[in-house]
This record gives structure tokens, sequence and C-alpha cells, in this order.
């Protein structure tokens, strides 16, 4: 029976069924040492580090299968899949792989029975004398855009549920470096169907994801930062996959150091997936832990364990990013497999002296920002081809600006719109990401909104998942008058970051009491604590309560917008509004509430 007369039947549990057995390739490909490189449509593309492990695994996974096939009573809703190994030589373009190599593995997968495996004569040849399975002769068979045959051979899985068992002589590794032993299985249906089997969730179906801040495990309490930097780090990375939409860092920072239930979190930040981790550092040595889990089912999908030391740091974040996109089957467009890996600096201390900037330009005050630009300056001395450096000395400079932490707010936007074109010339999707948000908000700061909206429409088409960037444009489109445009981009950024900044919530607010809908404007005012207001967003509230006809709220905010500023003149407010009827209108409300 086809997917879909099961899905019309139930589609429930045909989902169900299907996020089962994709957990089982997962757990077993990471219990065989291998690694999941790709899950485009309805495959998984792996590697191992034998073909001993690959086929062992191909066998394990087919076991297991028939055995959760042999617990559904009708053999019409039972879900068989193929497998195809193969041992060839492959393409390695940072961690995907491509070539004959792979090409073969993926028709082989077509050979295969269905619930069965099937292997090519090189792969044959490697695992006949160590594996004690009973290997068929299928043959040469002639494959779609293959010139030479390809001899086959069926694995005999008839003896279903005995243990594998290893004829006594030690196993070799390989040691070609340009083969890769690769495990490929896809459903019996054709790809194309995959998509519509899968659990429907928001922002088109998209793989909802909050990365939770990264335990810090190191004996030095103060390498905090790292442990913060790679969380960021790899959210970033993931928010360049457009078939994920991944929570922000700053939402994900409430979490840290708290013990909260998956599925709490899971419902707070709108996800149905999370990723857990921990660091460690000691003597050089560099140890990452991380998991990703079903949050909304409860159930883990994946979990792995990484040692490095020094530079392997960055090699180690490509894995962790890319295994998460494997198991969460994600479908890459070719440019998102060329910009999945970062540019890594030339220098370790580098990086770290980045990541401590960051943190140091969280506080938003004059001295953390003033050692924030000493550290970056070292770094771009140890690194000067690191493009988040450059991207990192653009914020504090922009900083500076806006915080007015320098007699000459315009020399320090033009230092950062210099080190901001210097990081896009190096050319690092992350930091590209980055320099265009902060060009955005330094054409903004001026005025040159064409420009800055141009900035933040590049920023998201490198990271979809920036908060910040969509708040940008929706600030942008609010000035611009194109206020249903505003909300929703200011909407897009609230889901991503459910703890969006003063000013995100502010041009929410606004844009909602411009377009009429007093009570979103007053209710986006409400949700933030009363003692984080700011002057600006009390007197949107203001305005949106006497819009209501709550007199009495109204003229309490009032009261507060007059106490926090004292000289404050309503027919200053709104002059960014480039559309007069929209400035009367914001000053008309505040009039009405009493200021």
């Amino acid at each position: 029976m086809g997917y879909s007369r099961l899905m019309q039947q139930d589609d429930r549990a045909t989902v169900r069924a299907l996020t089962e057995r994709r957990a089982v390739f997962a757990e077993r490909v990471h219990a065989r040492r291998g690694r999941i490189v790709n899950a485009p449509g309805d495959s998984i593309l792996a590697e191992f580090p034998s073909v001993v492990d690959a086929v062992d695994c191909a066998v394990e996974i087919q076991t297991e299968l028939a055995a959760r096939n042999a617990a559904v009573p009708d053999p019409d809703q039972r879900m068989q899949f193929r497998i195809g190994v193969n041992l060839g030589d492959v393409i390695v373009e940072g961690g995907a792989i491509y070539g004959d190599g792979v090409n073969i593995a993926a028709r082989l997968e077509s050979l295969a029975d269905h619930g069965g495996i099937a292997i090519s004569a090189s792969a044959y040849d490697q695992v006949r004398d160590k594996l004690a399975y009973r290997f068929v002769d299928r043959g040469e068979q002639q494959v779609k855009n293959i010139a030479r045959p390809v001899r086959v051979y069926a694995v005999d899985l008839s003896a279903r549920g005995v243990t594998p068992r290893r004829k006594a002589w030690p196993r070799r590794k390989a040691v070609a470096l340009l083969a890769v032993f690769v495990l490929v299985a896809a459903a019996v249906v054709g790809a194309s169907q995959w998509a519509r089997f899968l659990p429907r969730e928001p922002e088109a179906q998209a793989a909802t994801i909050a990365v939770l801040p990264f335990a810090n495990h190191s004996a030095d309490t103060k390498r905090e930062y790292f442990s913060d930097g790679l969380t960021e780090d790899m959210i970033n990375a993931l928010g360049r996959f457009s078939a994920i939409r991944v929570i922000a860092h700053n939402a994900v920072q409430a979490y840290k150091n708290r013990t909260i239930a998956p599925d709490q979190i899971s419902r707070e930040l709108g996800v149905r997936y999370l990723v857990q981790g921990s660091v460690r550092q000691a003597d050089g040595l560099l140890r990452v832990g991380v998991e990703l889990s079903d949050a909304m089912k409860g159930t883990l999908l994946w979990s792995e364990r990484y040692d490095g030391h020094g530079m392997q740091v960055f090699e180690i974040q490509d894995r962790i990013v890319r295994n998460i996109v494997g198991a969460l089957a994600v479908k890459l467009t070719a440019l998102e497999q060329q910009r999945a890996a970062a540019k890594p600096p030339e220098s370790l201390e580098a990086y770290e002296l980045v990541l401590r900037a960051r943190e140091l330009m969280r506080a938003v005050q004059p001295p953390a920002n003033r050692e924030a630009r000493g550290l970056i300056a070292q770094a771009i001395k140890l690194s000067p081809n690191y493009a988040e450096a450059y991207a990192a000395r653009s914020h504090a400079e922009f900083q500076r600006a806006l915080f007015g932490w320098i007699e000459d707010p315009a020399e320090a936007l033009r230092r950062s719109e210099e080190a901001a074109r210097r990081a896009l010339a190096i050319d690092d999707p992350g930091a590209n990401a980055r320099a265009h948000a902060i060009l955005g908000n330094i054409h903004t700061f001026t005025g040159n909104y064409e420009a800055a909206l141009d900035h933040a429409g590049r920023a998201l088409e490198l990271n979809g998942s920036d908060a910040l960037a969509h708040s940008l444009r929706g600030g942008i489109l609010l000035w611009t008058g194109k206020i249903d445009e505003s909300i929703a981009a200011s909407e897009a950024a609230r889901r991503f970051d459910p703890r969006l900044g003063s000013e995100g919530i502010f041009n929410l607010a606004l844009a909602y009491y411009l377009a009429g809908r007093y009570r979103d404007a007053a209710q986006a005012g409400a949700a933030v604590e009363p003692n984080a207001r700011t002057v600006f967003q009390r007197a949107v509230h203001a305005a949106a309560l006497a819009q209501l006809g709550d007199a009495e709220g109204a003229r309490r905010e009032a009261a507060e917008v007059r106490r926090l500023s004292p000289f404050f003149d309503v027919k200053l407010f709104g002059l960014r509004l480039v559309n007069p009827a929209h400035r009367d209108k914001a000053q008309e409300g505040l009039r009405k509430a009493g200021l």
C-alpha cells in the first residue's frame, strides 16, 4: 500500500510511524560510528569509518524495522525501506560528499528488495570474509547515469533476530583518504511524496527548533563566554537553512542554568525540537556533548559526543550542525550546502577574543564597549581576514553612535560602516548576515530607508531566522508607511524571539495602533513588564487605551510618561513617520490620553 492511502486512512498514525522509523536510522547510524551527511526528501545519506560498520548498521536497521512491522497486524499498513551500501571514491566539499560513490549507493537502494539490502562488489569484497552473513549474487546490473554495469549482492536477511557474528581475525581500518562508506536508505515510495507526510508545523512546515545555552562544564567558570559563544554560533549556522526556523539567542538565554521540563520550553518558545549540550575545556582539549530531542513527543532523536583540541572546535561545530540537519531530514539547496560552514579564523585566540567581545557588548555599557573594542582589535591583529571580528567591530562602533558614547557619532557610524563592508568583502555567510543587519541599522539611523531595507533583506536571505533583521525590517516599513508589511515583519521577529527587545515591541505596538488594531497595540505594550517599559512604549500604550475608551488606564500611563520624561512633547512624537496622516493619528491618541 502507498503512503498516500495510509495517510487517507490514518494520517496521525502514519506520521507517528514515519517519525519513529527515522529515529531508528539516526540511532543506529550513531551507534555504528556513522555520520548522517544529508537527508534530502525521503532519503538518508550516511558515511562510516568502515564498510563493515555500514553493512552491520544496515542489517540492524532492517532487523529492527522488520520487528516493528511484525507487530502491525495488517500487512498493508506496514512500512518497508530499501538500503544500498557502496564503497567508492567521492568528492568531499565542506561536510558534504558527492560523486559516483554516492550515485552508485543511490542506485543500489533502488535495486534492493523491499525491506532488503543491496551492496556493491567493492563493498562485498571488503566484508565477505569479515561478516558471517550470507550474500546472494544478483549479477551485473546496468544503472542510470553510471557508465559501467554494477555487480550487486543482496544480504540474506532470512535469519533475522540472530546477532551478527564476526570472524575471529582483527578488523582493519580503512586508509584510503577519498574513500568513504556510504549507506543510503529510502522509503519504497518516491522522494517527491515525503514532504506530504511530515508533521505540519508553523512557517510553511519548517522544523522549529531551539538551541538551549550549552552548559559550561569547564573548571574555570570564567569561560562561560565560550559555551555561550558556541551556542550563538550554532544558532546562527542553523538559521542559514531555509527549512529550519530557529529561536534567537536572546530568547533562549532565559533558560540558562535552569531545569525546566522540555515540553514547557516547547510551549513557551513555540518549537518542536530542542538541542541541549555541554562544553568542557581542560589542558587544551575540548569535549562537546549534544543531543537533539522532539520535545513535543518526549523522545530523543540523536545524541553525540565530540572530542578535539585547538582549531578542531570549528570542525566540531560544523559536524554538530550537519548532524542536526540530517536527523531532522531537512532538504538543503545547493547554495545552502555551500553556505553550511562558516570560515574559521587563522587563530583560535582570535575566535575566543571575539566571543568575549560579544559577551561584553550585551551589557550595553560604555566601559564594556570600550573593553570589547580592545579585544576585537587584538583579534584582527591575530587574524586579519577574520570576517566575524570585523562584524563585531561594526557592532561595537554602532553601539557608540546609537547610545551617544562618543562626541562625534558620525565618525563612529563611518567606522561601523567601514568594518561591516570589510566583513562583507571576506565573504563569510554568518558574518555577512551580521554585517548586512548592521548596515541596515546604520542607514535607518541616518534616514536612508531604501538602503536600509535592502540590507535587511540581504541579511534575511542569509539567515531567515534572524529576529533582529526581521525587527529591523519591521521598523523601516513602519517609518515608510507600509503598516501591514511592518506588522508581518515584526510579528515574525517576535516568533523567532518571544522576548523581543524594547525597540521591536515599540515598533509592533505602534504599527498595530496605526492599523486601528488598538487592542493588539495595548496588549503588545502590556506584555512588557511595567518597570521595563520605555517612555515611548508607555506613550503608545496610553494612546491605544484612550482609543479603546479606557480613560483611567490611559491617564495612568500618561502620568508615567510625564514622570519619566517631564519635557515629553506630543508634537515631536512620530516625526520619523513619513506619512503625515500617521503622525496625526499617533498624536491624536496621545492628546486623548491626556498628554
